[in-house]
């Protein structure tokens, strides 16, 4: 990106988003998430302009777990001017059940201006050795090649993210035991009276005002649980185990009550 460009990206999403577009010198524009906390993708691409230069979609959205379908991002993909880099944000495909998300490599196959991004830091467990990977068209590849710093992957990093995909097995256990919890968890809090989202993420998104949001947080910090805030919007609130999940259901219940009209 040069200055003066655009990178358009639903909010909230990744809060990194913003931070590396400053960084690039390019100006972010923040796109409210619809009613269903995902993208807007109408709103989207009605803000794009001649100085948009790339577009983020990240699915499952992070911190609200909601998917973009395959239709949905193919129809906004046709909808948008073919030289806006369109950016498909993976970082928690692996806990999406097929189907609720998109064909990204089929998108990538059909449109050059697609970058799909993964990583190994989520379901993959190595979060904090920095590795992950883009697919993407040989002119965009390049570009990455020489903006990148380089030996950013350690050759530790590496061998960790080979035997990572040498143990794919227990990685599927792994998240099918996540996805257990997430469903146990979900219908048991919706029962309680919260509104929840089908999340798709290895975490569940409660919608929160400034009132209710910092209750919570007092509530979880008095009780020795970490959850993360995000200022104004709600609380993104992890899948662990079973043990730690019915800690978190035992006190959003004696919660509920009070806080829930």
């Amino acid at each position: 990106c040069d200055a003066g460009d655009d990178v358009i990206f639903a909010w909230r999403s990744f809060e990194a988003y913003p931070i590396l577009v400053e960084l690039a010198g390019a100006r972010p524009v923040r796109i409210p998430l619809d009613e269903a906390e995902g993208h807007d993708l109408d709103a989207m691409a009605a803000a794009v302009t001649d100085r948009t230069k790339v577009i983020l979609l990240c699915t499952p959205n992070n911190p609200t777990g909601v998917p973009i379908s395959h239709e949905r991002i193919e129809a906004f993909l046709r909808s948008v001017r073919s030289d806006i880099l369109v950016v498909i944000d993976e970082a928690y495909v692996e806990y999406a059940e097929a189907g609720s998300g998109p064909d990204s490599l089929a998108l990538y196959r059909e449109y050059p201006n697609v970058c799909i991004l993964r990583t190994f830091s989520k379901a993959y467990g190595l979060a904090g050795l920095r590795v992950g990977y883009a697919v993407a068209a040989p002119a965009i590849a390049d570009g990455l090649r020489r903006t990148a710093l380089p030996f950013a992957v350690s050759a530790l990093a590496q061998k960790a993210a080979v035997a990572s995909l040498d143990a794919g097995g227990e990685m599927d256990a792994r998240v099918g035991a996540v996805k257990q919890e997430r469903a146990r968890m979900a219908a048991q809090l919706e029962a309680q009276g919260w509104k929840l989202q089908a999340s798709q993420g290895n975490f569940l998104w409660i919608r929160a005002d400034e009132h209710l949001m910092a209750s919570l947080v007092d509530a979880f910090d008095h009780a020795g649980i970490m959850v993360r805030a995000y200022q104004g919007d709600g609380v993104r609130i992890t899948v662990a185990g079973p043990a730690s999940n019915d800690r978190v259901l035992r006190l959003l219940e004696a919660h509920a009550a009070s806080t829930i009209d």
